[in-house]
């Protein structure tokens, strides 16, 4: 990403407030007047906002409801919407509380994208209105989550698109910080709804962060950190319904996940662990690669990249095989097909449903082998009898099935989530 060539800005802070924070009318304004405070303690402000709640899913409903195969464009046409909205009621609000605001689009505040609709890349930030804006005294309130392309075309980046809109915008406005607030108090070791215990990260470095993030732990989207990382900007994530300092990121960390004492030199020591439900583990296996691809860019259609929660590549010989994990509802349809396909093409499927997937971040062992043995002798004690795991660079993935078909897997998500939480990621 290209950034402009014009000097910093003095005291310039970016908040982002995702979806949750914004759920209503009443959230905005609770927000408002958090940023109104801050904006008369002498900070030049730029808000970047997600749509109100459910918004974005509401939104695909409908396009789902309207096409089999919506195109990918007027997606981009309808999401935007989302996220204008918010922007509107903000300022609005923000005028109402006497402190002077705007609110500009991406493409109003020159967010230039490449062209992959509802998965964009940002390729450059101008950034002038903002600035000009900034100038004014104003309070800058920047829809996330979107942009234009070079060809003037509306485009989206994909789900946690406004995180990297925010990380964008302060690396293009040299601020002191940019601030993501959410409904959960930081980076956190667990999801506490399904781990009451998981502990709050105090600070992180980028590369750790980054980690979390390919995981698929949704707190920050990967991209952002990326950008976060390539241009110093320092980060911040936490609670917008409290003032807790939550999690500090940046280039190295005051303490990891290394600091917990163990019996054993090559013990396991993740950063972090992510729980998803409803997976499905989907395999093809083709000796001719233009049908993988051409199947895998139909998954990825329906599949936001972000949803997607990893996939694997093997190709020797004449054989290409790829393999990948994502939600099972988002791929009911096409799974059909897929069975049909495989009926009149060179493919083979092979599919799990139902599954659930333990993705631990960070923290690479000496050996993979002495991990399977330690989270195996865990899955075992709570009863688990369908599992596997995946390691994956200083990623590990546990996949746990049903013991019955049509069962939903045992233990889930509260007792085994516990037990795997207390056996790698202790307090």
């Amino acid at each position: 990403m290209s950034l402009p060539n014009q000097p910093p800005l003095d005291n310039v802070l970016v908040r982002k407030y995702g979806g949750s924070s914004l759920a209503n009318v009443e959230r905005i304004r609770t927000v408002a007047r958090d940023i109104a405070e801050t904006h008369r303690r002498g900070h030049q402000l730029v808000v970047v906002v997600s749509a109100m709640g459910s918004t974005t899913n509401e939104l695909e409903e409908m396009a789902r409801q309207a096409s089999n195969q919506p195109s990918r464009r007027e997606l981009d046409m309808l999401l935007s919407v989302g996220e204008r909205i918010t922007m509107s009621l903000l300022s609005m609000i923000l005028e109402d509380e006497n402190c002077p605001a705007i609110s500009f689009t991406g493409s109003q505040c020159g967010i230039i994208t490449d062209t992959s609709h509802t998965d964009a890349r940002i390729i450059k930030v101008t950034a002038e209105r903002v600035r000009e804006a900034l100038g004014r005294g104003l309070v800058v309130v920047v829809a996330g989550f979107q942009g234009v392309s070079e060809e003037r075309e509306i485009t989206t980046l994909g789900r946690g698109g406004s995180d990297t809109t925010a990380v964008a915008l302060a690396a293009a406005l040299g601020a002191v910080r940019c601030e993501i607030l959410k409904d959960v108090d930081g980076i956190l070791s667990a999801d506490p709804k399904a781990v009451p215990e998981a502990w709050l990260h105090r600070d992180l470095s980028y590369e750790e962060m980054r980690d979390i993030a390919e995981t698929g732990c949704g707190v920050v989207h990967l991209r952002a950190v990326e950008f976060a990382q390539q241009h110093k900007v320092p980060l911040s994530v936490r609670s917008s319904f409290h003032s807790s300092p939550g999690t500090s990121i940046g280039p190295i960390a005051a303490e990891t996940g290394s600091k917990f004492a163990s019996e054993r030199e090559n013990r396991y020591r993740p950063l972090s662990m992510d729980i998803k439900e409803g997976v499905t583990r989907l395999g093809l296996s083709t000796t001719e690669p233009a049908v993988a691809l051409h199947w895998r860019e139909e998954i990825l259609r329906r599949v936001d990249p972000c949803g997607v929660i990893t996939e694997w590549l093997d190709h020797g010989g004449s054989t290409l095989r790829w393999e990948a994990l994502a939600p099972t509802k988002v791929l009911q349809g096409l799974l059909d097909q897929l069975d049909k396909a495989a009926n009149t093409q060179e493919l083979t499927i092979t599919r799990e449903d139902n599954l659930a997937c333990f993705s631990f971040a960070g923290g690479r062992p000496d050996s993979w082998l002495e991990v399977q043995k330690h989270v195996g002798g865990v899955l075992e004690a709570a009863g688990c009898e369908n599992w596997r795991l995946r390691a994956d660079g200083s990623s590990l993935r546990v996949l746990v099935g049903t013991a019955d078909e049509g069962q939903p897997p045992k233990n889930l998500p509260g007792d085994l989530a516990v037990r795997l939480h207390q056996a790698l990621l202790p307090s």
